[in-house]
């Protein structure tokens, strides 16, 4: 089901080389692989969902391997299935990991995408620390609501009068 939805939605960017960016409800590893053989390429975020994770992400080997890694840290995981590169692009934040699955994409810094985390130090003491997003996390970071604001502005009222009423309370 959502594999041919991923499709039919992507369907007027077949061929073109452009990236789809979706949230977790679309983290389907068969959807990703079959855009990429369509030419586009999606990406999702990737969470835990009722069972545990999506197919070929293993996140709690993610999870651990990055426990002792600083914050802001990045690194993908690369697999290859039939003969197509799978990737989960994973950068550590305080308390979880992000991770995005997709076919394409590197972790080079995003130049105009800092950002930072106030954390508490062992000692009690709190600290910020900066860090760019990698291209693919600061893809999703900047998209991902794109689609809530739109529906948000369609479901506006359409004029102010449909809003702005005069209230009145006798004495």
């Amino acid at each position: 089901k959502t594999v041919g939805l991923m499709l039919r939605m992507s369907r007027n960017l077949w061929n073109t080389g452009k990236v789809v960016t979706m949230d977790s409800g679309f983290s389907v590893s068969k959807g990703i692989l079959a855009m990429r053989e369509k030419g586009v390429f999606g990406q999702a975020l990737v969470k835990p969902r009722g069972r545990g994770w999506p197919v070929l992400i293993p996140g709690k080997y993610i999870d651990e391997h990055f426990n002792s890694k600083p914050l802001g840290y990045c690194e993908t995981l690369e697999q290859v299935v039939d003969g197509i590169k799978f990737l989960i692009h994973c950068q550590k934040e305080e308390n979880y990991v992000t991770k995005i699955m997709s076919c394409h994409g590197v972790l080079t810094p995003v130049d105009d995408h800092n950002t930072f985390r106030d954390t508490t130090n062992a000692d009690g003491s709190r600290s910020r620390i900066q860090f760019k997003y990698p291209g693919p996390i600061s893809r999703h970071n900047r998209a991902k609501h794109w689609v809530d604001d739109s529906n948000n502005r369609r479901h506006d009222p359409i004029a102010l009068s449909d809003v702005w009423r005069t209230k009145w309370w006798p004495n």
